[in-house]
């Protein structure tokens, strides 16, 4: 009975202490530089990159998933995301910054397909494997 107890007071002790060093830790955490922002003409220039990319990206998943338009578009933001991240990157700024050139790009211009604004609604798949 005293030895389970001193073990369960053991745990605890231990517990807390771990959580007070995370606590410390956090607390004493350098806070990163902010990253540099893109120009408006960088992100004129990404949003087009990104634009002439798009019909290919739209493209590759339609044999992949035929008749899952949910899934060929979860898979075009896959394909979206990847380059957003690696152009993020390759130009030091946040991923937020390349989509939001991606974003003033739609907003920009007008829409064609194969690109679109909008998502497909999430449907039971047309066949199963």
């Amino acid at each position: 009975m005293i030895r389970s107890k001193w073990l369960r007071l053991t745990g605890w002790g231990v517990s807390g202490l771990c959580t007070a060093l995370a606590i410390g830790r956090a607390l004493s955490a350098q806070v990163p530089p902010p990253t540099r922002r893109l120009s408006e003409a960088e992100r004129a220039a990404v949003g087009r990159m990104c634009a002439a990319e798009e019909p290919r990206w739209r493209q590759s998943p339609v044999h992949r998933f035929p008749g899952d338009r949910w899934s060929q578009d979860d898979d075009f933001h896959a394909s979206e995301r990847g380059w957003a991240m690696e152009m993020a990157r390759r130009a030091g700024v946040s991923p937020g910054e390349i989509f939001r050139a991606i974003d003033e790009d739609l907003h920009t211009h007008p829409v064609k397909p194969p690109r679109k604004p909008t998502a497909s609604p999430s449907k039971p798949r047309p066949f199963y494997d």
